[in-house]
């Protein structure tokens, strides 16, 4: 049986355990690994198939499944070698400039929030779901620190150097099986973007994904699941599968995907 949508669930980071004043489970882009291990046991006894995103274009049931994680977080490892152990499988989309830098403004800003005492709530929020967090999600790196500095007085990067996968993690994943799909070059949203801009990251991140051994079907997923009519358009002029985040989506081209959080009822 045919489901109009299919299930797409969207994941982040997992991290060993929940901690409540965790930046990351604060702004909801983390899980914890027994959070984790919960979503793999329900697949397992709804007798649900994971497939990868590209499988997509072949059509779909009831009983598959596809989980995808956005940014290409180091901590994903663990996550995707329970997922092998278990005979099944994922769809990873990392950025390119996280995997060669080793740097985020966004995860930047996160280090040094926790690193900090004196953060105010209306900064903390500001930075979690305000005008901070809105802003960052449009700046290249060098913008970034140019405004950490004017804002916050900070020059020094935080030590992010092992928070996302390297080349040959992502290479040596792709031969296992998990997929790999493009998420932009920067991680800039796309909307932000003018229609040259946006083709260099989409063609970028796609030449980047062919390198590290991807062969499948091209999967797109919006940094921070922005987008309207210009990258819909453009989008779909490089890849055949285009993802959107747990709202609704402007097109129905755009699919629509679950946000696993600590708190959602798996």
């Amino acid at each position: 049986m045919m489901k109009q949508q299919p299930r797409i669930y969207m994941l982040h980071r997992v991290i060993e355990h929940y901690d409540e004043d965790d930046y990351y489970f604060q702004r909801k882009t983390a899980i914890s690994w027994n959070k984790f291990i919960e979503l793999l046991d329900l697949i397992e006894m709804n007798s649900w198939k994971t497939k990868p995103i590209s499988n997509i274009t072949m059509g779909f049931t009831d009983q598959d499944v596809f989980i995808t994680f956005d940014d290409g977080y180091e901590d994903n490892c663990n996550a995707l070698d329970e997922l092998i152990r278990r005979g099944m499988t994922a769809t990873v989309f990392p950025v390119k400039d996280f995997s060669l830098t080793g740097f985020s403004p966004i995860d930047d800003m996160a280090q040094h929030v926790m690193a900090s005492n004196d953060i105010t709530p209306s900064l903390l929020q500001s930075l979690l779901g305000g005008r901070i967090k809105k802003l960052l999600r449009g700046m290249s790196a060098l913008r970034y620190r140019y405004y950490r500095k004017h804002w916050f007085s900070i020059t020094i990067d935080a030590d992010n150097s092992d928070l996302f996968m390297s080349e040959q993690q992502l290479k040596r994943y792709c031969a296992q099986g998990i997929e790999l799909g493009i998420h932009g070059r920067s991680h800039r949203a796309f909307i932000n973007l003018t229609s040259s801009e946006l083709y260099s990251e989409l063609i970028g991140s796609l030449n980047w994904l062919k390198s590290l051994g991807s062969m499948s079907a091209v999967s797109i997923c919006f940094p921070h699941g922005k987008h309207n009519e210009q990258v819909i358009k453009l989008s779909q002029s490089v890849g055949q599968i285009l993802l959107g985040v747990d709202c609704d989506t402007l097109d129905s081209a755009v699919l629509r995907r679950v946000h696993v959080t600590e708190d959602y009822n798996v």
